[in-house]
């Protein structure tokens, strides 16, 4: 009898700390990185005068917690700032003084296996970011980066993923949090919301398709009785390889209405790369963009705006066209770009972009606006530190000899530091 019992007894004990060897430990991880990027500034198209220069620091610090099965939570703080920026309450420059940087770069939940396996809901302020950000993206070039306030929710699939994402870009209602006759009388609701459905299909080999619908709605009426903005994007993007080819092409449509007038906008974008492995010349590109314009004296609104894109990617490193449709007048924006990338090294690297700018509509007969060279080349130290030099210049044609002024060739350039953790 007691033969057996032993047996049992300790099959029972293994089974008991199986179970708790299994439980579930919370896990807490630290992130962040450094950036400092110091700049020359000469877009000026005036060479007589001397270079404007700057120093950026952008530092952000990141908790990810994981408490719970199917649950994260990130808290991402951020402090941005120009050195030497530091002044007084009497407006001096003073190293001891404090300029209040600091925000909530991002902070949100995350559940996975939310009702179902294949749902998930991400609410709070987050960074958002999709295809290659020319409708959506970080814009981690700039020293602070983008993030939206809102909800996502993912249904992640066999055969696709969707993101419905609901997010607040405008909010003037005020929070009140003492009641009193005054404060919790009714504001109108004049602000601007973003709403957005991303699916992303799967099982299509060396092939990535998106396909998006986007809206806006701006509730603040310029024109009485007339939202600012009510307007929809519909769009896909592809980007593809076969063998030493790869491609990508996005297309997209604006409708609805702006101020009143009806909105009819597109963009084409289309780029075709060759890679040579083994090659210090590793990869060739040719590409094409055009966003559309609005002709004068039009009455529609036929301006395709980028929404929340990172344009410095795209148009030029130089950020003549970064507020798009603002840099361009409205009349749209038309690019010839051509690429080289070198392998120099193991840790370095090197790109060369040639662009030919044009309005897409033109102004007085002339849509030429001009050509501009990037250069950039890249050296990561270690798998944390990286260094970054590039170097820039604008050749004007006449629709920007007339918006700035002058007729010199622009030059701009920069060295960054970035370290991860």
């Amino acid at each position: 009898m007691k033969i057996k019992i032993v047996p049992s007894m300790m099959m029972l004990f293994i089974s008991v700390s199986a179970a708790f060897a299994q439980e579930f430990r919370p896990t807490y991880r630290w992130f962040g990185d450094v950036r400092i990027r110091g700049e020359v500034d000469m877009r000026d198209f005036n060479q007589v005068t001397a270079a404007n220069t700057v120093t950026l620091l952008r530092t952000r610090l990141g908790l990810e917690a994981i408490p719970i099965e199917n649950v994260r939570v990130i808290v991402q703080a951020r402090d941005s700032r120009v050195f030497g920026q530091e002044r007084d309450a009497g407006g001096s420059f003073n190293t001891l003084s404090d300029s209040r940087n600091l925000d909530l770069h991002q902070g949100y939940v995350e559940i996975n296996k939310l009702f179902a396996d294949e749902l998930s809901l991400r609410a709070g302020r987050m960074e958002m970011s999709y295809a290659n950000e020319r409708i959506i993206g970080t814009v981690g070039w700039h020293n602070v980066g983008r993030v939206f306030d809102g909800a996502l929710v993912n249904v992640n699939l066999d055969c696709a993923s969707f993101d419905l994402f609901a997010t607040n870009v405008g909010e003037v209602q005020p929070y009140v949090p003492v009641a009193t006759p005054t404060s919790v009388r009714y504001v109108r609701d004049v602000g601007f919301d973003f709403y957005g459905l991303y699916a992303t299909l799967k099982k299509i080999t060396d092939t990535k398709l998106d396909a998006y619908l986007l809206y806006q709605w701006d509730r603040n009426q310029t024109v009485l009785g007339k939202s600012d903005l009510k307007r929809y994007t519909v769009g896909s993007y592809v980007k593809g390889k076969q063998g030493s080819i790869d491609y990508e092409a996005e297309v997209a449509y604006q409708g609805g209405d702006r101020r009143g007038a009806d909105v009819s906008a597109y963009l084409l974008t289309g780029a075709f790369g060759y890679s040579f492995p083994g090659s210090r010349l590793s990869r060739v590109s040719l590409g094409y963009e055009l966003l559309s314009g609005t002709p004068v004296g039009e009455t529609k609104y036929k301006t395709f705006d980028p929404l929340y894109a990172t344009n410095h990617k795209f148009y030029g490193f130089m950020d003549y066209f970064i507020a798009i449709p603002a840099n361009t007048g409205d009349r749209g924006l038309e690019d010839f770009v051509a690429r080289a990338t070198f392998a120099l090294g193991d840790n370095l690297s090197a790109n060369l972009w040639l662009h030919n700018f044009s309005y897409g509509q033109p102004v007085g007969g002339e849509s030429a606006l001009g050509q501009e060279v990037d250069i950039v080349a890249s050296y990561r130290y270690n798998a944390k530190v990286a260094f970054e030099l590039g170097a820039s210049t604008f050749i004007p044609a006449h629709n920007m000899r007339v918006r700035f002024g002058g007729a010199d060739a622009a030059l701009w350039g920069y060295l960054s530091l970035m370290v991860t953790f």
